[in-house]
């Protein structure tokens, strides 16, 4: 049961049954929940006269991942693109200089006729620009963006449709990878984003969280109680008992039907220093007994047994 324990969106578990927010995210998974998730590409502040080819170049970067939707119509939308294209068909709204790959062939042209077509026929892409100031153009773009579609990642678990997490990763660091390698655009490379990825970051760190946070908690019960045990053997029988304790609670875990997430995270790591104290107390009364090994577990029962116990019951 350990061993099947997965990293899983849980957010949903936390609203209540019937609330208006749940009723609305099932009925998007009823019937949406097999689209993709839209996503930006940003470019900073750079040479964007220079970079113009590798602009377009953008969605055909984008399309040879097979975590991306092609990159044609409604999936893809780029400024960089569009401008080209009006360019070439004349309709910027200003006469401009082109070169025979129908890109502008003059700096100052080029910054003019995009800020003239943003307010004509590129209005709908007046939001995807950011100047370095608004009023001159001739001093460079800030921020750009373009949009673009990642496949659906989302499976039916329990009836509910979920984040595939690895899925998710995979798809979230093959994006990224992508736009780590557009080395020619203005910045050297491209930022991807979409507010999901806060979700998928999550899922990519919290199991390796999880092992290094608990790890560190056992090793540190290891350290504490060999020195105030002062005896070995004793000491690692009291880890094992911390240990064996997590590994059942993980179990359990996945019998309920929970999932590796930051809330589950951090109890597991609290169910450390609670489960320590009853191990470390039979251990450490048993190295004050005296008398043979099974006199001395007799007197260490009759000492802390009921303590224990009443400690154990009262705190589950």
């Amino acid at each position: 049961q350990t061993t099947m324990l997965s990293v899983q969106d849980t957010q949903r578990s936390f609203l209540p049954d019937g609330s208006y927010v749940l009723t609305a995210i099932d009925k998007n998974d009823e019937y949406f929940g097999d689209l993709g998730t839209r996503f930006d590409v940003m470019t900073v502040e750079g040479d964007y006269f220079a970079s113009q080819r590798a602009l377009t170049r953008v969605g055909t970067v984008l399309g040879e991942s097979t975590y991306v939707v092609p990159t044609v119509g409604d999936s893809f939308s780029s400024w960089a693109n569009a401008f080209k294209e009006a360019c070439t068909s004349g309709s910027v709204g200003l006469a401009v200089h082109l070169d025979a790959e129908g890109f502008v062939s003059d700096r100052s042209e080029y910054y003019v006729a995009l800020k003239s077509w943003l307010a004509s026929g590129g209005r709908r892409f007046r939001k995807d620009i950011i100047w370095v100031d608004d009023d001159d153009p001739q001093r460079g773009i800030s921020v750009t963006k373009m949009a673009a579609e990642l496949k659906s990642v989302n499976i039916a678990v329990g009836g509910k449709v979920l984040p595939d997490a690895s899925h998710a990763v995979d798809a979230m660091d093959e994006v990224r990878t992508a736009c780590d390698s557009m080395t020619e655009l203005p910045g050297g490379r491209a930022v991807p984003y979409t507010y999901k990825f806060l979700s998928w970051e999550t899922f990519k760190i919290i199991q390796k969280e999880m092992f290094v946070s608990v790890g560190l908690c056992l090793v540190a019960v290891l350290v504490i109680t060999t020195a105030l045990i002062a005896h070995p053997l004793t000491s690692l029988l009291v880890f094992v008992c911390v240990f064996m304790t997590v590994v059942d609670i993980l179990g359990c875990m996945n019998m309920w039907g929970l999932a590796i997430d930051s809330v589950s995270v951090i109890q597991l790591v609290i169910s450390v220093g609670l489960s320590v104290d009853y191990a470390a107390h039979v251990g450490h009364n048993f190295m004050t007994q005296a008398g043979t090994r099974s006199q001395r577990v007799v007197s260490t029962l009759g000492d802390v047994g009921a303590a224990v116990l009443c400690g154990g019951i009262s705190t589950f």
